[in-house]
């Protein structure tokens, strides 16, 4: 056997532990950054509400789900099932956050906490909380020049759902409706609505990726989603967004992206069918 003195050893070992540096990275460290998963949000419309059944303008004002709304959150969650998310977060209305948490337990995310946001929460719409859709449909379209909602809807084309949104934000800025609404619970612009969901989803993805990446459930409503979708992806075509649909974001470079459809209704379909 070959023996070395305590110098020729105490090289040795500074050889080793250099060996195991690649590119100044420890092999611990080598192995915590090939362990980091991919970020994937789940961004999901709430389930129906009675606000969507009776044609009312819901914006912050606190709609409950439908017995129906329930139903088709626990279809998703079915249709999700086998899905780990390693996160949930919700807006700050009722619609969202029961939403979310049926997802989670039918998924078999039960244990996973829903972290609560108003920053996902829907775009305001100030003094016409709570009107008749129908009522407000030529209001709102003559702040633009068309006939009535139809019309303006056809005409928008992608851009519908933004000008809407500052339909309202134009009108309650005039005060139109003669309420006595301080600023802050006026309506939103779309670029208020665009910028704070823009801000709170990267957030979401960096603080996700700092803990290893993974899957995130989020769920917000359906004009806030689209006013965010339609300022970041070219896929987006402005059609509107059906109760507990899927848009899937990856979060790569430092950038979110849509990953697949806008607006998929693949898990609901699917959790439906394994509900019968």
């Amino acid at each position: 056997m070959m023996k070395f003195g305590k110098q020729v050893l105490g090289v040795l070992a500074v050889t080793v532990g250099a060996v195991a540096m690649v590119g100044g990275t420890t092999t611990a460290q080598a192995k915590k950054k090939t362990t980091t998963k991919p970020v994937t949000i789940y961004l999901t419309r709430h389930g129906e509400t009675t606000g969507n059944v009776m044609g009312r303008v819901q914006g912050w004002s606190d709609f409950p789900l439908t017995k129906n709304g329930t139903k088709v959150a626990n279809d998703l969650g079915r249709g999700l099932k086998g899905k780990t998310f390693k996160a949930a977060y919700a807006g700050n209305l009722t619609r969202q956050q029961v939403t979310a948490k049926h997802v989670l337990s039918y998924s078999g995310n039960k244990k996973v906490t829903v972290n609560v946001s108003k920053y996902l929460r829907e775009g305001g719409y100030g003094s016409f909380e709570g009107d008749s859709i129908a009522t407000d449909n030529a209001l709102i379209a003559g702040v633009y020049g068309f006939k009535n909602g139809d019309e303006m809807m056809a005409k928008q084309g992608k851009n519908y759902w933004t000008k809407l949104q500052d339909a309202y934000y134009k009108l309650d800025k005039k005060n139109s409706q003669g309420t006595k609404l301080v600023k802050a619970d006026r309506a939103e612009s779309s670029k208020q609505v665009e910028t704070r969901m823009a801000k709170e989803l990267k957030t979401i993805a960096k603080n996700t990726k700092k803990r290893g990446g993974g899957n995130v459930l989020v769920v917000s409503s359906g004009m806030s989603i689209n006013e965010y979708l339609s300022t970041m992806t070219k896929k987006y075509k402005g059609t509107p967004l059906k109760n507990v649909s899927v848009t899937k974001l990856v979060y790569k470079n430092g950038k979110l992206s849509v990953s697949g459809n806008i607006g998929s209704m693949t898990y609901a379909d699917k959790g439906a069918k394994l509900a019968k």
